[in-house]
């Protein structure tokens, strides 16, 4: 159960893919005929067993779109065992067209398991959902916005591996990237129980860079940055830097090492730095500056935590557009 907690939405429907195969090969194995002395108990059973992963289906739509991701195992299993409570008081009262009804069950099995693999395969490389859960990004993106993410923009990662292939395009200042969010940004129970994030923001800096805010103007490589998509919904307060560090080298080092996230938010939200991001990392800062937890708190950005840029926000309609 942790461990299914734990997947990207694509191994969660390649394991969902699998119940669908695994009752693919029982109906195979029992075969029900008409002329079968225990038909009507085959039947009862193949069709109470399919309602499982239909409900591991449904439990994963519903807590997505409700934005309860952190409790889709729980949606899953609830959904699957209503599914399956469903389906097998249907068996029981279904006295006529048995052999149709095992048909189209074989039917769903059939294309439960390719469908779930394809789509798998669709949201690992190409394309995938994302909702938007915090104000961080206002006005860029709000609360409640839906938008499909493009993930082989910045090149397909090899499962397993931190290798790309096939990349499109490198990542450059300015650019909007949706990451998984690295284990510094979680709080301690979050890390516990395994849970998983998916962050957007705004890349500002990449490996090389020197960042440094100064009464909220952000510099890179002391050059004033001009950001028209910045929000500051705090503008008259203007926190002064308190010095917590003996010198750079130390500021630095626990910079890199996610130490910012024990120390009060005004220590650094307006006044920041400098710091040089490390090789092969980024800078990202939400656009919603004085409401964004980022990487002036948690740290640099590592690329392997980088899955794609946003590609069209797709809900509610009145907010159809491309996040620039």
């Amino acid at each position: 159960m942790i461990f299914f907690e734990m997947m990207p939405m694509e191994g969660k429907l390649i394991v969902i893919g699998f119940v669908f195969l695994l009752w693919f090969f029982l109906y195979k194995k029992i075969n029900p005929k008409p002329t079968d002395k225990n038909y009507l108990k085959k039947f009862s059973l193949l069709h109470t067993l399919l309602g499982f992963p239909m409900g591991l289906v449904v439990g994963l739509v519903v807590s997505t779109f409700t934005g309860n991701i952190e409790s889709q195992t729980n949606y899953s299993l609830i959904f699957g065992l209503i599914l399956s409570i469903i389906f097998f008081i249907y068996s029981k009262l279904k006295k006529e067209n048995i052999q149709k009804t095992l048909e189209s069950d074989l039917d769903w099995g059939e294309t439960g398991w390719f469908t779930l693999f394809v789509v798998a395969v669709i949201m690992y490389c190409f394309i995938q959902a994302f909702k938007i859960p915090t104000g961080s990004m206002r006005m860029t993106l709000v609360e409640g916005d839906y938008l499909f993410v493009n993930k082989f923009i910045y090149g397909i990662k090899i499962p397993f591996t931190n290798i790309r292939i096939l990349q499109i395009k490198k990542i450059n200042r300015g650019d909007i990237v949706v990451f998984e969010c690295p284990p510094e940004a979680l709080s301690l129970e979050e890390r516990k129980k395994k849970i998983q994030k998916d962050f957007i923001k705004r890349c500002v800096a990449v490996a090389g860079d020197k960042v440094e805010i100064r009464d909220k103007i952000l510099y890179i490589n002391d050059i004033k940055i001009e950001e028209p998509y910045v929000n500051f919904e705090d503008p008259d307060n203007i926190y002064q830097t308190q010095k917590f560090y003996d010198n750079l080298e130390e500021y630095q080092r626990a910079w890199e090492e996610g130490r910012f996230t024990e120390l009060p938010p005004f220590f650094i939200r307006d006044n920041f730095g400098p710091v040089i991001v490390p090789p092969g990392c980024y800078f990202v800062l939400g656009d919603n500056r004085d409401k964004s937890f980022d990487s002036r708190f948690w740290g640099p950005l590592e690329e392997k935590y980088i899955k794609g840029a946003p590609l069209i926000v797709y809900w509610p309609p009145t907010r159809i557009r491309i996040p620039k």
